[in-house]
């Protein structure tokens, strides 16, 4: 496994295991932890998860089964923001003990605020939640999902701590590049969610990359990320897709499929 640092010098794995639909059948949870002790089986280090995705618990209990020590796993989790009502500071301390409990950890990693509220002062508001947290040592490191450049750039007007990561939608379908450079001229550190959802016709020039390298389209997109200096969280149910999504280390794409890629 490779790493990239954050602006906090913690050490973060350049991949992870992506984890919206694990434990569940139909979208109902299970607390099945087949597909965690897969993805530990397969070489995984590096869990993302989310309250909103409902499935913590079964994250939490796969790691503990793996009989891995806790201090190897690089663990990610995010505060929903499903309440209707104004949010506090106060919430984000309610959400995360909510999440340690459940994850049974004394720790996260990377505590992100899964989308940012309508009203940015609000947002700036359960910000100064994050720093608290990150301050008492609750948390590794701290983040954000879904903002878009003006947000994120609100928010680093606003805050004491500037966020750690920025996770955003990154694919050949919309590549967020804006938000993504944006981020990275700030010391905060991209990380793609759904690098491998995007329509099946792109795939056919990413094939064609891959067999120059024995890899699979899958494989190019997420060395893609890598060299690009983004974080990627690929998801899959099968081991053997797994084992191929950590497999991206043994080749290096060439600047003229570096750009091919980026104009898809």
């Amino acid at each position: 496994m490779q790493y990239f640092t954050l602006s906090n010098k913690i050490t973060i794995p350049v991949t992870g295991s992506g984890t919206n639909s694990f434990a569940k059948v139909n979208k109902e949870y299970t607390g099945d932890t087949k597909e965690v002790r897969s993805a530990v089986k397969a070489g995984y280090r590096f869990f993302d998860t989310a309250e909103g995705y409902r499935n913590e618990e079964a994250i939490g209990k796969g790691i503990a089964e793996s009989g891995i020590d806790r201090k190897e796993f690089f663990l990610c989790t995010k505060m929903s923001k499903r309440e209707e009502r104004p949010m506090t500071r106060e919430d984000v301390q309610e959400a995360l003990q909510r999440s340690l409990q459940k994850l049974n950890t004394e720790y996260i990693d990377l505590y992100l605020l899964h989308f940012p509220r309508e009203d940015m002062e609000e947002t700036a508001e359960l910000w100064k939640g994050f720093e608290e947290a990150y301050t008492k040592g609750y948390v590794r490191s701290i983040g954000i999902c879904n903002f878009n450049r003006e947000q994120l750039s609100y928010l680093l007007d606003h805050c004491v701590i500037p966020p750690m990561v920025l996770q955003v939608k990154c694919n050949p379908e919309e590549w967020n590049t804006e938000v993504i450079r944006y981020a990275k001229v700030h010391g905060i550190l991209p990380m793609a969610w759904g690098p491998l959802r995007f329509a099946p016709e792109y795939r056919e020039p990413l094939t064609a990359i891959g067999t120059k390298y024995g890899k699979t389209w899958a494989q190019v997109i997420l060395r893609y990320h890598y060299q690009n200096g983004v974080i990627s969280i690929p998801k899959s149910h099968s081991y053997e897709h797994q084992v191929q999504n950590l497999d991206i280390f043994d080749f290096e794409l060439n600047d003229q499929e570096m750009k091919q890629i980026a104009e898809l």
